[in-house]
């Protein structure tokens, strides 16, 4: 197993659910319209941040990480909150990031 990394179930999930979001957008321009209101308020997140983000919250206004919010704009995510998962192909072993709505 020299190499290969354990990919979480969870981590599993969400990548299918990255695909089916894929597919299910550009099924008709109706879809697609709703996709594309969520992508320009979150501009900054690459295509399938963005999809993800449209499949687990399609009403999400600005998504940050815990992180964000606490240290750079002094809002505070309320415990017990849930995050939104997004891949982190990044880091080795392949896992989640979660950012807040």
């Amino acid at each position: 197993m020299a190499g290969q990394y354990y990919v979480s179930k969870k981590y599993h999930e969400i990548s299918l659910l990255a695909e089916a979001t894929a597919g299910q957008v550009t099924k008709n321009a109706d879809e697609w319209t709703k996709y594309l209101a969520v992508a320009a308020r979150l501009y900054r997140y690459p295509f399938e941040e963005q999809l993800l983000i449209y499949a687990q919250r399609p009403d999400a206004v600005a998504c940050a990480t815990m992180k964000q919010w606490n240290e750079k704009m002094f809002c505070w995510v309320n415990r017990g909150a849930k995050g939104i998962a997004l891949l982190d192909r990044e880091n080795k072993p392949p896992r989640l990031k979660y950012v807040f709505d």
